[in-house]
């Protein structure tokens, strides 16, 4: 539960980071702003961070369920024989 809304934060955060770099253009803002683009990636580099830590925390319980699922099977294994 806690690494999915890691994930789910740093999804919406790079959201808002994608927003505010689209702030900085002449696309969505008054003009280039050169700042807001450069807030804009450092935010994102903080929200991948998150992704990231969901991630990595989401393949380590997954990896510990199969490491046990495994140990059973060996206890199983050498019970039977």
């Amino acid at each position: 539960m806690l690494f999915r809304a890691l994930q789910a934060i740093g999804a919406l955060a790079l959201l808002g980071c994608a927003a505010l770099a689209l702030q900085g253009t002449p696309l969505l803002g008054p003009e280039w702003s050169r700042a807001r683009i450069l807030y804009a990636g450092a935010g994102a580099v903080s929200a991948l961070t998150l992704l990231a830590m969901g991630t990595l925390g989401r393949m380590a319980r997954r990896a510990e369920t199969e490491r046990a699922e495994i140990l059973e099977r060996l206890r199983r294994l050498e019970a039977s024989r």
